[in-house]
């Protein structure tokens, strides 16, 4: 009888160590989305984690009941086997090994190895054990933070949402690791990103934009709008920083339509308020103001209003899911076309953004006090550099290949060995 009860004390033993175990390495987020879909021992387990300190102290609280009753027992055998001198150092070892192996290591081997499929196995039993331990375990829990209070605090090194963010990068780093589902964890990373990245960032240069002035002549307005591969074209009057209308082309449609029984037409009419965004706004903050505005398209400008470029909803997905062939937004392509030189050189537009580079390579050049190519060349020499120049950046071999007057159209860019 006395070992059928030491074998009963073994497996509780057991089942408390794996038990802690699972509870601490169970997924939280599929936890919760399988109890979104009905899943009861999914529900108990996130009440459940939702109180560690409960969880914790009946754990523990079981588990030491156990043991020490196993000791015990064990302990009064071995010594009426073997006397009190030799019982006690045989049990000592002994008892020992057996609840390392069979109520330590084993259990929490195999909890870790089998997380979830061992988390729900003891969702019933834990919640039974939970509710008979309560009072004693709110008992310990309160002596517990009456004794952490005599301890000195630590502030947070980052506040709540940093750290969720920085969990989740971190979640995503290691699974990055295992060459799973990488395109999918790449999406989620620039999701996280969305707050850190402004407008300045992933905007089109206004070199690159098609504008017209709406003292034009309406057919030749419409004679543009119909040959432009884009579907939105800024006007302008006076100056090209003064951007007074939007014209799409389905407008665009009606005003030719118009046009042909009225000549006085007003191209204006036909044309959407500009929306203008700071180039220091957040790409998040932009993507809520394009859904609460209806709108997929904004002229990014600077603290003294000047015109730097545009910026559509299409970038701002692009941040999100990398490239997408799609030239119908109202600018020009991005300008990421390259040339792969014998000497494992790259010829790239000089106009080409450093952060589609550094996409589309896997590189990490600097872009922190430059958005293009040219302008990073321009930042280091602060000059504007001739054709045939050559720069040694941290390793990486800058040419000057092509320069158009004060532009540097191609730049040649030789990366160092272990980036290739």
């Amino acid at each position: 009888m006395s070992y059928l009860i030491l074998l009963i004390l073994l497996a509780l033993s057991f089942f408390f160590s794996g038990t802690e175990t699972a509870m601490t390495a169970v997924s939280l987020p599929l936890l919760n989305s399988r109890a979104e879909n009905g899943d009861k021992k999914a529900k108990i387990l996130m009440e459940i984690k939702q109180k560690p300190d409960t969880l914790l102290g009946t754990l523990l609280l079981g588990n030491n009941i156990v043991n020490i009753a196993l000791t015990a027992l064990s302990t009064g055998l071995l010594i009426q086997a073997f006397g009190a001198r030799w019982g006690v150092w045989i049990s000592t070892f002994l008892v020992s090994f057996i609840v390392l192996i069979f109520a330590e290591i084993l259990p929490k081997t195999y909890a870790m190895r089998m997380t979830t499929p061992v988390a729900f196995f003891v969702a019933w039993p834990l919640f039974i054990l939970i509710k008979i331990f309560a009072p004693v375990v709110r008992g310990l829990n309160w002596i517990s933070r009456q004794t952490l209070k005599l301890l000195p605090k630590q502030k947070e090194a980052l506040p709540a949402e940093e750290m969720a963010k920085e969990e989740l990068r971190g979640t995503l780093s290691l699974q990055e690791k295992k060459d799973v589902l990488r395109r999918e964890k790449g999406m989620l990373s620039s999701v996280l990103d969305l707050s850190e990245v402004t407008l300045g960032d992933i905007l089109v240069d206004r070199s690159r934009v098609s504008s017209l002035s709406v003292d034009t002549p309406i057919p030749e307005i419409l004679n543009t709008l119909m040959k432009n591969p884009y579907s939105r074209i800024p006007l302008f009057k006076g100056r090209r920083d003064n951007i007074v209308g939007i014209l799409h082309i389905k407008k665009g449609l009606k005003l030719k339509t118009d046009f042909e029984q009225n000549k006085h037409v007003d191209v204006l009419n036909y044309c959407t308020k500009p929306h203008f965004a700071l180039n220091t706004v957040t790409v998040l903050d932009q993507l809520s103001v394009f859904r609460r505005h209806k709108d997929h398209f904004a002229i990014v400008v600077n603290e003294y209003g000047d015109v730097l470029g545009v910026v559509t909803l299409q970038d701002i997905l692009e941040e999100i899911v990398g490239d997408m062939s799609d030239d119908t937004l109202g600018v020009q392509p991005a300008s990421l076309n390259w040339t792969l030189l014998p000497d494992g050189t790259y010829r790239l537009n000089g106009n080409a953004t450093i952060r589609d580079v550094n996409r589309a390579f896997h590189w990490d050049l600097p872009d922190e006090k430059a958005a293009t190519l040219a302008g990073l060349l321009m930042y280091i020499t602060e000059k504007i550099p001739e054709e045939g120049q050559q720069f040694d950046l941290n390793g990486w071999i800058f040419t000057v290949a092509q320069r158009d007057k004060n532009r540097l159209t191609k730049i040649d860019i030789l990366p160092p060995k272990e980036e290739k």
